[in-house]
């Protein structure tokens, strides 16, 4: 019977709204650049050499290969037109901007993704907001 009772108050605690139920729409950002950059990540290739060479990932290979234009038709097309970003990488010693676009004052919501791409580890952050993107 305790074990029970035990159950029913951890299920009970754990659908209690928490302080960050005002930030669903931070939230919902969050979880759509994290979406997102695993969806890239997880894309394989379909040239097999190309595929071997780049940990089966679309993102490390466009990564390894300087192909921002690639990664940004890709952001551009898979987010919502009302969402803007900034996609920022560490690797190695370099700190480098992917897609540049200005951060705003207000609310920023950021994602991050670690990646193996061309034999170093690659901290990419994807810095998203609501409002329109310029072309």
């Amino acid at each position: 019977m305790g074990v029970l009772f035990t159950s029913a108050v951890n299920v009970a605690v754990n659908i209690l709204p928490t302080s960050d139920a005002d930030n669903s729409e931070q939230n919902d950002l969050y979880f759509s650049g994290m979406e997102i950059l695993e969806l890239l990540d997880n894309w394989e290739p379909s040239n097999a050499e190309i595929s071997a060479e780049h940990n089966k990932s679309t993102l490390s290979w466009w990564l390894a290969t300087d192909n921002n234009a690639a990664i940004k038709q890709y952001l551009d097309s898979g987010l919502p037109s009302s969402i803007s970003y900034r996609l920022e990488a560490t690797h190695g010693s370099q700190n480098e901007v992917i897609v540049d676009r200005a951060i705003p004052d207000g609310e920023v919501s950021t994602s991050f993704r670690i990646v193996w791409s061309d034999n170093e580890i690659w901290d990419l952050s994807l810095h998203l907001w609501y409002g329109y993107r310029e072309a």
